[in-house]
């Protein structure tokens, strides 16, 4: 069923009105010591010179209510964690447009006047498809690379049959599992993700039919879900690396 450009609306008005406390990602996983930790570090470095991207493709989102669809356009910048979405409708023309700049939020629709702003650091996705991921989680894992949370110990669980893939195991020195890293046979990707805190899944992430672009390996479709009757799939159609982006990009300004 194709997604109703008033609901997408709504979803955009929930990112601008909500955030929340989320375990904190590192900004450096350390020196590498076991056979483990330089996995970890060889995966976490993945895409590490991709700077800046731009894609095109489809947004699906479900919940128990039901399913929609719509095209999506986007550009992000690694670095600073900065992102443009647009909600195209079916002449190509934006209906919706979000941006974040680092600091402020920015929000405007076709049905809306003017633009809606609010100074924010890293807003959730939360209220607006049910799962627990942050802006700064969602350009990272579209740049085919994924969040690494602050642990204490890093394991390397080796599959017990050709059905189930090797994964490292995170857990914190007295939190227990952090998250869950199910790798690729050649260890050379992160096939899925699971997310947890105090135990309790926050998400599941997958990121699948990988593609060598430009010399970066990128997902062709992310998909993510709350563990329970809610998600979404971002299907890219194309991808472009390391664009020339202006911080105006960031931003919305009234039409």
């Amino acid at each position: 069923m194709p997604m109703r450009w008033k609901e997408m609306m709504l979803l955009g008005v929930a990112v601008l009105l909500f955030t929340a406390c989320h375990p904190r990602i590192s900004t450096d996983i350390g020196e590498a010591g076991s056979n483990a930790e330089r996995l970890l570090s060889k995966l976490y470095k993945q895409n590490n010179e991709l700077e800046t991207f731009k894609g095109i493709g489809e947004i699906r989102l479900w919940n128990a209510r039901g399913a929609r669809t719509a095209r999506i356009a986007w550009l992000a910048k690694v670095d600073g964690s900065r992102l443009r979405a647009e909600i195209l409708g079916p002449s190509g023309r934006p209906l919706m447009k979000l941006a974040y700049d680092g600091r402020r939020f920015y929000f405007y629709s076709v049905t809306d006047e003017g633009v809606r702003q609010r100074r924010i650091r890293n807003p959730s996705l939360e209220r607006a498809v049910e799962v627990p991921l942050t802006i700064r989680e969602l350009i990272l894992f579209l740049a085919g690379r994924f969040p690494v949370y602050e642990h204490g110990e890093v394991k390397l669980a080796v599959s017990s049959g050709p059905q189930e893939p090797d994964r490292l195991v995170l857990t914190g020195d007295w939190s227990g599992l952090k998250q869950q890293l199910n790798l690729t046979p050649d260890h050379d990707a992160v096939k899925s993700l699971s997310i947890y805190d105090r135990g309790d899944l926050r998400y599941h992430a997958e990121l699948a039919e990988y593609r060598l672009l430009d010399g970066f390996l990128i997902p062709s479709r992310v998909r993510v879900s709350n563990g329970a009757a809610a998600g979404f799939e971002i299907r890219i159609a194309r991808f472009w690396p390391n664009v020339a982006v202006r911080a105006q990009q960031f931003t919305i300004s009234a039409p």
